[in-house]
């Protein structure tokens, strides 16, 4: 049961809670007439701290929501068509809440977007035209996106609603072992190619931008918001740290730049989000996030085997071609990364030994084995050859007719003489004819 506590002094306690609910517009006419009946009868208390902690009991109300109306503040929870149930997270993008949508009864995520980023019409006229790729979006390794909508001031996009921790609260637990990071990221680089292909680039992938689900699934949130950091011209990454500090740790040298990004540019932010991953560390340190942007326009990034020293040469060939300086010189899409990501996943296929006669073929399926990165293999595996069925010729003592078989006894014992016996009957034969026809003649 939630328990509330007693407001500071600064916060001034309402004396009644009914006209607060009426305020926010959250519950309808009916459900407020129950409310208060309930309260006149004596089956709720009249106490605001009581009556919020009854109506969290009996699901009226989530937690979020009676904190917000004992501090008297009931504006904010109503957002177009959507109820505001909690608040999931913030960022700087803007903050993140669980909703429900009224008519479908569907719960989803609601994104609202900061206002000094929404209060921009450059801003919204970009976010306009993207979410209208947005809405295209559809892959497992995706968060799908629902609805996009002004209102009043407010901009916010509402998305599918997936319960999990991204792989930066995932971090807080400690490094993730490469073999699992590396599975991780293959799913992320298939999400990345299914935008990619549709004519997006995501622009700021990392840690917080992958979400992991219970059944560790990799989903990649906020595709199409990160266009809207390059329509503010306000935001700058000395006056802004908040809004550098969420990105310059993964970003490209050409984004840094400022030239034109494409989808090698969510590449290189995918291997800088791995190495964070798996070491705990950046791949570009720094005293400041001027610092740490200038290392990577101008430097190499820490060698990961500095930190992961008996991580295998393949997996840091991929890390290390993921986050090369050059555009160039990194996998050529996003789809081809996956594949690589994947193959060093894929154990060394080791070569059979014959263990049965030229008589008997026996076929055994291999154990699978676990992932792990003991045996990495970074180049394709061959293509299967299909080899034709051999027919296999059991031994054994054939069946002759009776008229035959002692020819066939006498060659099995003697071939020689045999043979030379068949020779001379031939040679009687062809004289007797020969002399024969002379006769006749």
């Amino acid at each position: 049961m939630a328990t509330f506590e007693r407001p500071t002094f600064r916060e001034k306690l309402p004396a009644d809670l009914i006209p607060v609910l009426r305020s926010s517009g959250i519950l309808g006419d009916r459900q407020l007439a129950e409310i208060r009946d309930k309260v006149l009868r004596g089956s709720y208390p009249l106490d605001p701290i009581s009556l919020a902690e009854r109506l969290v009991e009996d699901e009226v109300l989530t937690v979020y929501q009676a904190r917000r109306f004992l501090k008297n503040k009931p504006h904010g929870l109503l957002v177009g068509r959507y109820i505001i149930l909690d608040r999931i997270g913030s960022g700087s993008m803007g903050r993140v809440y669980k909703a429900h949508h009224q008519m479908m009864d569907r719960v989803v995520a609601l994104k609202i977007i900061a206002p000094e980023i929404a209060s921009n019409e450059k801003v919204v006229a970009r976010f306009q035209r993207e979410m209208k790729l947005v809405g295209r979006l559809d892959h497992p390794n995706v968060v799908r996106a629902f609805d996009a909508d002004q209102m009043n001031s407010v901009l916010y996009i509402v998305m599918e609603y997936v319960p999990g921790q991204s792989l930066g609260e995932r971090l807080k637990r400690g490094p993730i072992p490469a073999a699992e990071m590396f599975d991780y990221a293959a799913q992320a680089a298939l999400g990345l190619a299914h935008a990619h292909e549709q004519g997006m680039v995501h622009r700021d992938v990392k840690p917080s931008n992958m979400l992991l689900t219970a059944d560790r699934k990799i989903k990649i949130l906020d595709l199409g918001l990160g266009v809207l950091m390059e329509a503010d011209n306000n935001a700058t990454f000395a006056t802004a740290d908040g809004i550098a500090v969420g990105t310059v740790d993964y970003m490209s040298p050409e984004q840094a730049l400022g030239r034109e990004v494409d989808g090698r540019s969510d590449l290189f932010s995918l291997g800088c989000s791995m190495f964070h991953l798996m070491t705990g560390k950046l791949a570009y340190p720094g005293e400041s996030p001027i610092d740490r942007l200038g290392r990577r326009i101008s430097g190499r990034p820490t060698p990961i085997t500095d930190l992961i020293p008996d991580l295998p040469s393949a997996a840091a060939r991929v890390l290390d071609k993921l986050t090369a300086t050059k555009p160039q010189d990194r996998f050529a899409s996003a789809r081809e990364a996956a594949e690589a990501l994947q193959s060093v996943l894929r154990p060394k296929s080791r070569s059979t030994t014959a263990r049965s006669s030229v008589s008997q073929v026996e076929e055994s399926p291999p154990a699978k084995a676990p992932i792990s990165l003991d045996s990495i293999v970074i180049t394709p595996p061959p293509s299967s050859v299909a080899l034709a069925p051999q027919r296999l010729v059991a031994a054994g003592k054939p069946h002759y007719p009776s008229w035959f078989s002692p020819l066939a006894s006498a060659a099995e014992r003697r071939p020689v003489g045999l043979l030379l016996g068949l020779i001379a009957v031939l040679l009687l034969v062809f004289s007797a004819g020969a002399g024969l026809g002379y006769l006749v003649r």
